[in-house]
Formats: structure tokens, sequence, C-alpha cells
């Protein structure tokens, strides 16, 4: 998105003059044929604009018609005044002017707008490409219209429900999805062994091990949708609760939708997640603490539009709004690599005793990571993802059997903390490793520190990381830890959100070798982390 791109639905022409010219039909086809196949697009590239698509919905211009310059000099003329009448909109901004900064923006947006019933950006949303000719319009059905969208993109459908609900509400999105529209939208987001025709649920009561039981906990604990759902107070069927639970994990740690074998984590998600909500007891369990305030029950999304909600959409989609509110937690500061793990139960100990009371943990209503960027002297760091197949990363770290109670996000932090001990925990660069921002890591740096099979495997891992990066980039003199230092070292700003991460660099420090060994080429869409990484120089 570096270069503009036009799209022109409709491109039209007046003559107005006073009688005394007549240029006949080719004096004003012909620079309206210059503008339209190319002089607009180059004349474009002189023009600065933000990156992103931008949707303008209607430019009027009065141009002169120079009947001395006909054919490609008028249609250049033309190309110019356009270009600057759209940099001018872009500037001044305003109704008529719609930004998305990516493509999870452009569908949040469209989902918040569908579920409260607000299609004033219909026009942006098929200027865009969200919506297609033939999709269903999203004032007359909206479930139909969101799911063909999200559809269209289903790696994104998490972060763009991450992204809306805050704005819209879940109330809001639960109307307009029902059950089935739940049940389609986890389908979309999950590999197809997590969905299958009876979707796990508090009604299969049978025991889940110990491991599945802790891992579910510690997504359910860092899923911001998990924490929407328990401050609304829904009370959803079980095939809605098992979708939930399969978005929460995809929100919370895309890789566990990759883990193999996994048949028992997509229950354990579910039975903990009735939990929190207050509606279900997984064996084995206490059955916690009734809600102070009555509940509202989940209605199924009608056939007919879906009524608008109170909830307001932002009028400009950038930055989106935290609607909830926010839970602040002491974030201890964790602990060293090499720290001995203090005596409180990792979550690979075994399940705690069922006579003894136990609150499942309650996930923290925050806001999603927002668009700012955050500085780092480690920026390089997001490069060693080029050579993460090489080393049999992520699959490595999701078989081993001393990680299965551990979210994958928690192991790549690890690993960026083993590769550079001397980079803070909450670095930007290395939590943007794990798929996150600074405000959705908490959950993530108060973790409980390795074990020991743990801290082995972990240490393994990353030497692999290390030889595999060491060896891309072809230089066998230097030590592996040096080598992978020298690619890391290096300052920028790292942007993560959801479904998008961001690497800002400057020109200056663009490395031959690292280009050479392919290190810095955009790795685009990472399934295991959820997001979209991009590496842009400025």
């Amino acid at each position: 998105m570096s270069v503009p791109a036009v799209t022109i639905g409709r491109f039209s022409a007046t003559l107005h003059d006073d009688g005394s010219a007549r240029p006949g039909e080719a004096g004003l086809t012909a620079p309206l044929r210059c503008v339209v196949d190319g002089g607009l697009a180059l004349a474009l590239r002189e023009v600065r604009l933000p990156e992103g698509r931008w949707c303008v919905r209607r430019l009027r211009l009065s141009l002169p018609l120079d009947l001395d310059r006909p054919g490609p000099d008028g249609g250049r003329v033309w190309s110019v005044a356009v270009a600057a009448a759209i940099e001018r909109a872009v500037r001044e901004g305003g109704g008529e002017v719609v930004h998305y900064r990516h493509d999870v923006d452009l569908l949040a947006d469209l989902v918040a707008g569908a579920a409260a019933g607000r299609t004033v950006r219909h026009w942006a949303w098929q200027q865009a490409g969200a919506l297609r000719p033939g999709d269903p319009a999203p004032g007359v059905e909206p479930r139909a219209a969101v799911l063909a969208a999200l559809g269209r993109a289903p790696q994104h459908v998490a972060a763009a429900l991450l992204r809306a609900t805050p704005v819209c509400g879940l109330p809001a999105l639960d109307r307009l999805f029902g059950e089935q529209g739940w049940q389609a939208v986890a389908g979309l987001a999950a590999v197809a062994s997590w969905c299958g025709p009876a979707p796990a649920g508090p009604g299969h009561d049978g025991p889940v091990p110990a491991p599945a039981r802790a891992l579910a906990r510690t997504l359910l604990a860092g899923s911001v949708l998990a924490g929407l759902a328990r401050s609304a107070r829904l009370r959803p069927g079980p095939a809605t609760l098992a979708a939930w639970a399969v978005l929460a994990a995809a929100e919370a740690d895309p890789g566990s939708l990759h883990r193999r074998p996994h048949p028992d984590l997509p229950r354990a998600l579910a039975q903990e997640l009735g939990a929190v909500l207050g509606q279900a007891t997984p064996p084995g369990r206490d059955r916690p603490a009734a809600p102070p305030v009555p509940t509202t029950p989940s209605v199924p999304a009608p056939s007919v539009p879906a009524p608008a909600v109170p909830a307001p959409v932002a009028a400009v989609p950038e930055p989106m709004p935290d609607s909830s509110p926010t839970v602040e937690a002491t974030r201890p500061h964790p602990p060293a690599p090499d720290e001995e793990p203090p005596a409180t139960p990792s979550p690979s100990d075994p399940a705690p005793d069922p006579a003894t009371p136990h609150r499942p943990p309650q996930p923290s209503v925050a806001a999603p990571d927002t668009p700012g960027g955050a500085c780092t002297a480690w920026a390089g760091l997001l490069f060693l993802l080029a050579a993460a197949p090489d080393a049999g990363l992520p699959q490595r770290a999701l078989d081993h059997p001393a990680l299965t109670a551990r979210p994958l996000r928690w192991v790549l932090h690890r690993l960026g903390r083993e590769l550079l001990p001397e980079a803070a925990p909450d670095d930007a660069a290395l939590l943007a490793l794990a798929g996150l921002g600074p405000a959705r890591a908490a959950v993530l740096l108060a973790a409980p520190p390795p074990t020991e099979p743990e801290r082995t495997a972990v240490r393994a891992l990353s030497a692999a990381w290390a030889s595999a990066t060491c060896a891309r980039l072809g230089d066998r003199e230097l030590e592996d830890a040096t080598a992978v230092r020298a690619v890391a070292r290096r300052s920028g700003e790292v942007c993560a959100e959801p479904g998008w991460i961001e690497v800002r660099l400057s020109v200056a420090d663009t490395d031959l070798t690292v280009r050479r060994a392919g290190l810095d080429l955009d790795p685009g869409w990472v399934p295991w982390l959820g997001a979209v990484v991009r590496y842009v120089y400025v």
C-alpha cells in the first residue's frame, strides 16, 4: 500500500461553453481517455498520501478544455488537477472521505456498523472492496453481508471482531449473528478439526486432562473477547459458547489452533468459558458464585434487519475507541531467564484438588492494542521470522511435550528473551515476536517462569532458530548468537495491533547482507501470529 491505488466507479465530464467553440467528440474524449488509462495513476505518484485505503465518495471539478492542447497533453493537465483534488480532499477530510489504514480496519468498521444498524459508510465498504456486487445489502441482510465480507478474508476474522466489539458491544454482535452466525464465524477463524458437526460445549461433561484445562484458563485470561463476554452478562447456548471459545483462542493465541493433536483443548475452552460466564462447572471444580445482578439471555439473530442499538459507532474508523471499562492490574516484574521458579504452581502442574474451591481466572476487559508505535533498539528481531520454517518453527514448539501447557505466544516470547537476554522483557520487538502489543501483554508478562523442562526446551529451540538464521546469512565465521544480535540490533518503531504488525526502520539502516538473505522481505500473513507482518523503511 506504499503506492496509492485508485478505483473509479464512474468518471464523466460535461462540456459547458458559450457556443463559440465546438471541439467535437474527439476533443473531449481524448483527454478523458488519457486520465483513466494511466495518466491519473502517474500523477498520483507525485502526491504524498498517508498509507492505507482512501475512499472519496465524490469529486466535482471545473477544468478548462484547451483546444490548442488536445489528446494526451490535455489529459496530463487534467490528471494533475484530479490528483491535486484528491490530495486536497484527503487533507481536509470530512464525511465524503474515509481512511482505512489496512484491511482489518475496513472489516472492523463494516462489522461494527452492520451490528449497530449504521450503514452510512456502505459506499466506502463497496469502494474498498469489502462488499462486492451481488452481496446482500448490510441495511437489509446485515448478517449475510458481514459473513460474505468475512468469508473473503477469514484470516482477519478474529482481529476484526476484536476491534469491532468494543465499538458496537457484544450484545449487538450477538443479535447480528445468532447461534448459526457465530458457528459460521468460528468456522472461518479455526482449522477444520476445531469445528465439527457436534461442537463441544458444557453439555459434554467428560473429564479434560489437566494440561489442556490449564492452557484453556491461560488463553481465556488473556482474551479480550472473553472479558467482554463476561462483562456483557450474556448466557449463550452450547453451540454459541463453543464458537466463542474458538474465537477466544484465535484471538489470544492463534498458534493453539494448529496444535497437533488437540482433541481436548476446544472442549476445555468451552467448559472454562462457561465457568467464567457463571453457567457451567467443569468436572472436578466448584461452581463459581452467581453474578450479583440478573442476566440477559442471548437472542438469536432474526431474518429481518437487526435493530439499531444505542452504542455509538465512531465517526472516523481510526483510532477505534474503547467503549468498555478497563480493568487495570498491577504487573509484577517478570523473572529473569535464569531465575528459579517461585513456590506458586505453574500451568503444567496437576489441577487443584476438587475439594478445594477454585474460582476461574477472570479475563480483564481491556482495549485492543492501538495504532501508536513503540520505539525499540531491537527492531530487526522480527527478521528472524524468515528463518523460522528452517528451524521447524512453530510446529516444533507446538508439538514439544514440555510446552503443551504453554501458549505459543509465551514460547515465542521466551525464545526472544533467550536470543536477546539483554533486551527488556516488555521490549516492543519481543512482544511483537509473540504477536502482541503493549496493551495486551500483561498476562504474558505476568506468567509464571519456566520450569526446568520448559527452560531446556526453549534453549534447544532458540539454538535451532539462531543456527537457521546464521545459515541464511551464509557467514560461518560468526557465532550463531553474535549473528542474531547483529541482525536484531537496529533502532526502529514497532506498531503491533490485532491482525497487523508493522516494523518501521530507517532507510539508512538497510543492510545488504540481510537483504540478500531475504530476511527483511515482508512475511505477509503469518497464521501462527494471527497477523500480517510488514517492514517499512522510512
